[in-house]
């Protein structure tokens, strides 16, 4: 039984999420205790006990522990179980917080894994959804077929979002993650989402002009698309990421709120963007501590733009459960097997 300590780093519910992943990738029971003990509420959500629920149904693992406010759990985790799961994880959930607890077996061990979550698809505190199709699997195409659809998008504080996934998976041992330096830039590309009742307002299109006109500096062909859904309840974000022939994608992103202003939206995530590319590194930092699981089985190594606290309780984790061996210079990260 492998032990892990919930508060080490942030003390949130990234190292529970990590664990999981780890621990079904690997086979191997872990016990985590004092589970986001750094929150202000420590233990289990129930966001929480959705990834748990995610994972034992595609490990069958032997689950204690897995109860609201519970500060303990021992998941037991068996072989992974390819086939097609479907999730609620409740009003605004992050739903993308859910997949990140079984992308690293889904994406690494063979078989076909389709999910069909319902919640948050674009809530605060975790990456969207375009975030996470655009930047996230895109980068990690080399280990298997990622795709995401945002059927309907979900906002906080409802949610009632549909979020498709299906991974493909098996193809990227042998592979070393090399991530030196940025590549250069060829576009930015975008999308600026919005509910319909914002859209005689014109929110989309305001938080994408605002986003273009501070993104023309770089002198790159910039293209946002502005699109509107219906949903549960009123919202709006935009999401951007760049690409290139010889570097992963960086994104910047920023969520609507009631009384913020539309074209505030749009220069929050240009900023972002523009803040990791001034930055000068390959991988933005919201990426790297999710590129962690796999730099520890493929080996390699990487610049970020920050260290961040998620990262080093995700190097925390991978090396208790992976064996993995890490080496954090200034903002190079690098991993021995």
């Amino acid at each position: 039984m492998i032990e892990i300590d919930g508060s080490y780093g942030e003390g949130g519910g990234a190292i529970l999420r990590q664990a999981l992943g780890m621990a079904m990738y690997a086979t191997k029971p872990v016990h985590i205790r004092r589970i986001r003990a750094g929150r202000r509420k420590a233990g289990l959500a129930a966001q929480h006990l959705k990834a748990v629920e995610a994972a034992g149904a595609v490990s069958g693992a032997r689950v204690r522990g897995a109860n609201l406010g519970s500060t303990e759990l021992v998941f037991d985790p068996g072989p992974v179980r390819p086939g097609t799961f479907s999730l609620d994880v409740g009003t605004a959930g992050s739903t993308t917080l859910v997949l990140q607890a079984v992308l690293l077996p889904c994406l690494f061990l063979p078989g076909e894994f389709i999910f069909e979550l319902r919640g948050g698809t674009d809530v605060p505190w975790s990456p969207p959804a375009d975030y996470l199709a655009n930047v996230t699997l895109r980068t990690l195409q080399p280990f298997g077929i990622g795709r995401l659809d945002v059927a309907r998008r979900g906002y906080y504080p409802k949610g009632g979002g549909v979020l498709r996934a299906r991974f493909v998976g098996g193809s990227g041992f042998g592979l070393s993650l090399e991530f030196p330096a940025p590549g250069e830039i060829k576009a930015i590309r975008g999308v600026s989402h919005a509910t319909t009742q914002l859209q005689e307002r014109g929110v989309a299109e305001r938080q994408a002009d605002a986003a273009d006109h501070l993104l023309q500096r770089l002198g790159c062909r910039v293209e946002i698309v502005a699109e509107y859904s219906e949903a549960a309840n009123l919202g709006s974000g935009i999401t951007l990421w760049t690409e290139s022939d010889d570097g992963p994608p960086i994104g910047g992103s920023a969520l609507g709120s009631k009384g913020k202003a539309a074209d505030d939206v749009g220069r929050e995530a240009a900023r972002a963007l523009l803040d990791e590319l001034n930055a000068g590194a390959a991988v933005d930092r919201h990426l790297a501590d999710q590129l962690i699981p796999f730099l520890s089985i493929s080996g390699g190594s990487l610049v970020t733009s920050g260290i961040t606290a998620h990262t080093r309780s995700t190097i925390y984790v991978a090396e208790q459960i992976l064996g993995a061996e890490f080496e954090v210079e200034g903002l190079s990260v690098t991993a021995r097997r």
